[in-house]
């Protein structure tokens, strides 16, 4: 195996979304058909394949099917997880889409720079509000009063869970990943199935996305 096919398939079934900030190399990897297929064909020996974002910005492992018990008491509980993380990640769409003068939502490739983003926070009090609610969702810094001491610790949550990306060194700049593109789509699907419980005509579209 190759050294870029034995990466792929590593970041793969590690559960990160491969997507051009993430990693680059990989996502040029997949986006090419004869190497997603090659991806994919070892993935199904383990019972998983290679998924896309619908925006084809992000790559991601699924299992091929969600009839095993195993296999659904994951998802379920990955569902679970998803719900209980949303509300939180919801606020910081709009505080960010708030805070934007052009109120673009959040895609991969887009930059938040921490010091337009805190500059527009301290000039008003409905953001700041948000701002601290997200923290106490998150439940990341909920005994500071600092808004940027808030700020920066919600930024640090996000790159943890690979939403955002840190570049310069600094942690003042940031990218987004391909993960917010799954959360769309996941958005969707619960706006459509409002869960998994009893709905077998979903299986192959809840593997797809969890």
């Amino acid at each position: 195996m190759s050294s870029r096919f034995e990466h792929c398939i590593e970041a793969l079934l590690n559960q990160n979304i491969v997507c051009e900030v993430s990693n680059s190399d990989c996502f040029s990897y997949l986006d090419t058909p004869e190497n997603e297929e090659s991806v994919n064909n070892f993935l199904h020996r383990i019972g998983r394949k290679v998924a896309r974002t619908r925006d084809r910005k992000g790559f991601y492992c699924v299992f091929s099917s969600i009839e095993d018990k195993t296999k659904r008491n994951a998802v379920e509980k990955h569902f679970e997880y998803i719900i209980i993380n949303l509300e939180g990640l919801i606020d910081w769409l709009r505080l960010v889409r708030n805070a934007e003068h052009e109120s673009r939502p959040i895609e991969a490739g887009m930059r938040i720079k921490e010091s337009e983003l805190l500059a527009a926070i301290e000039e008003s009090s409905s953001l700041k509000l948000q701002l601290e609610n997200i923290a106490h969702k998150f439940k990341r810094a909920q005994n500071s009063t600092e808004t940027k001491t808030k700020l920066r610790s919600i930024l640090q949550h996000l790159v943890d869970e690979k939403y955002l990306t840190s570049i310069g060194g600094s942690g003042s700049v940031y990218i987004a990943t391909a993960k917010w593109s799954l959360i769309y789509d996941q958005l969707e699907f619960i706006k459509l199935y409002e869960g998994i419980e009893g709905e077998s005509d979903g299986n192959e579209e809840q593997a797809e996305l969890f």
